[in-house]
């Protein structure tokens, strides 16, 4: 199997390549040989995941957060080539959910000779996909809202998190959305919702405990709109996972698809990156894709 570093070169407040050689020395003490690249335009590691892992097997070693995972797992669907999650990012929210260690040393050496697991996917109707959360409303705006803070100095990814949420706070913004799933049909006004194939996001919120990547299925988190008071009280419960049985919270853990339509644009966060749209249908695709769990 071949072995591929593929690197955001702006991940880790521009310490992206700096990992990458990290990554390849550490390889080396194992005598395995690797081939770094570092993406000069978005999509590139998509493009290069696919050529590569259509001709030979691939271990991917993702250094970057969400949304550079989310580029090489979209052009790995369906191959027998891996990937290794290297918390380098913002949040790096999906490594939580697969690596039981933050530490890049700990990381390679629990993967050498460590065989992937299968792990489900959203696909979506844009011919995206997404490996950790689809949300829309004030947590696809606190996403959005990030690149005001992202290249503050000395401060930690949590906290940039942290300033993009008292600052969407202040906005004080709610959405009119039609959701359907195979469980219910609704219309309302939300504060925000999570489609959930992973469990953490914004830097560790986990808006649904029982969330699993690897299950078959989706959780959703519906929050009804909110006023600004309220935000204040709730939003802490919710980042400290104390929001499920809230008077504004429903979530269902049952899902296998996910339609939300609207008269205006909405903010959509598809693992990090945020777009404006009216409208996204998203289904869960089993077992599509191989990563390598670290769990001891």
């Amino acid at each position: 199997m071949k072995h591929v570093i593929m690197v955001n070169p702006i991940s880790g407040k521009k310490k992206g390549y700096k990992y990458a050689q990290t990554i390849q020395k550490l390889l080396r003490k194992y005598n395995i040989d690797s081939d770094i690249i570092t993406s000069k335009y978005k999509g590139q590691l998509r493009e290069i995941a696919y050529e590569l892992s259509h001709v030979q097997d691939i271990r991917f070693y993702s250094v970057g957060g969400d949304g550079t995972l989310n580029e090489i797992v979209s052009g790995i669907i369906n191959t027998n080539s891996d990937v290794v999650v290297l918390p380098c990012g913002t949040g790096n929210d999906f490594s939580k959910h697969v690596n039981k260690y933050f530490s890049l040393r700990k990381i390679i050496n629990s993967s050498i000779n460590k065989e992937s697991s299968k792990f489900d996917i959203i696909k979506l109707n844009n011919n995206r996909y997404c490996i950790n959360i689809l949300n829309a409303g004030f947590d696809a705006l606190v996403a959005y809202n990030i690149k005001y803070f992202r290249w503050i100095p000395f401060i930690s990814g949590k906290a940039v998190y942290n300033l993009s949420i008292l600052f969407t706070l202040l906005k004080n913004k709610n959405f009119k959305l039609r959701v359907r799933t195979n469980t219910f049909v609704e219309k309302s006004k939300y504060t925000l919702i999570a489609v959930s194939n992973g469990r953490y996001y914004g830097g560790g919120v986990v808006p649904a405990p029982r969330a699993s990547a690897n299950d078959g299925k989706l959780s959703i988190c519906k929050i009804y709109s909110t006023g600004l008071l309220k935000k204040i009280v709730f939003l802490p419960k919710y980042k400290n996972c104390e929001h499920e049985g809230l008077d504004p919270v429903y979530i269902d853990d049952n899902i296998s698809y996910v339609s939300i339509v609207s008269n205006h644009k909405f903010p959509l966060s598809i693992d990090g990156e945020v777009i404006y749209t009216n409208k996204i249908r998203g289904e869960i695709i089993k077992n599509a894709i191989n990563i390598v769990k670290i769990d001891k």
